[in-house]
């Protein structure tokens, strides 16, 4: 039997629910893309393992080690590490799911910019993280762990560990993907340079209160989010001065 292929409507037609549906399979491709490089990562999950706790062991002060506490806690670790490894491995091709949602809302100019939407989405994202793991997390854990002193030891376990490198990695991705959503924004004409500029104080105070809420608490693993971000703001500025077409549509007007 042959199946036949599933033909997309104009999205201006879509009612909602069409829209959610449309959604949820590209979530399950996206899922399954994931699990389609599970295997994979889990047969390298001890290397993996090896990898993802390498900042906090060259952190770690002489004499302390990596401990976990429940008799099941190394084997599910393992398996979280092999799904972070997996999720990263897929990531153009989630990009790519996320590129089919949004093109049917596109202009037939616009479309040419999957492939480069692809890669600048992927190449920012992958540079966040490592970014977090190459920068931040060996100087934040190496600020952080000697606050002890030589009175007390450090004995994180690996579970408390694998939360927090999740956390950091996916929040240095994904604030890295600032200048590509401003791509975005400017050619769609929601924003321009002028504008942002404008801004650049409270994005300076939004940027500081993003970076508390997503890091340690602590200012020092704060700051080290926070340049990056406003660097990445002001290339942000730049990259609407060149693509905005905010100030096109007014002189047209």
């Amino acid at each position: 039997m042959r199946l036949r292929k599933r033909k997309r409507k104009d999205p201006n037609e879509m009612t909602i629910l069409e829209h959610i549906e449309e959604l949820r399979i590209r979530l399950l491709w996206i899922v399954g893309g994931v699990f389609a490089g599970l295997p994979l990562t889990i047969s390298h999950s001890r290397q993996i393992i090896d990898i993802i706790i390498a900042p906090l062991k060259q952190a770690l002060p002489t004499g302390s080690k990596i401990i976990f506490t429940g008799v099941t806690e190394a084997f599910w670790v393992r398996v979280e590490a092999a799904f972070i490894a997996a999720i990263i491995l897929t990531i153009p091709f989630t990009f790519y799911q996320i590129w089919l949602f949004v093109a049917p809302g596109l202009k037939e100019n616009e479309k040419k910019f999957a492939i480069p939407f692809v890669f600048a989405f992927s190449f920012f994202f992958v540079s966040g993280v490592v970014f977090a793991y190459k920068v931040v997390l060996p100087l934040g854990f190496k600020f952080l762990l000697h606050y002890g002193g030589k009175e007390l030891s450090a004995m994180p376990t690996i579970r408390q560990y694998m939360y927090l490198f999740l956390k950091m990695i996916t929040a240095f991705g994904l604030v890295f993907e600032l200048p590509v959503v401003t791509f975005i924004l400017a050619r769609i004409g929601l924003v321009s340079g002028k504008d942002l500029l404008k801004k650049f104080d409270y994005a300076l105070l939004i940027i500081f209160i993003v970076a508390a809420i997503l890091t340690p608490p602590d200012v020092f693993t704060q700051f080290l989010m926070a340049t990056p971000l406003t660097l990445l703001y002001v290339l942000s500025i730049v990259i609407a001065y060149i693509f905005s077409t905010k100030d096109k549509k007014k002189q047209k007007e």
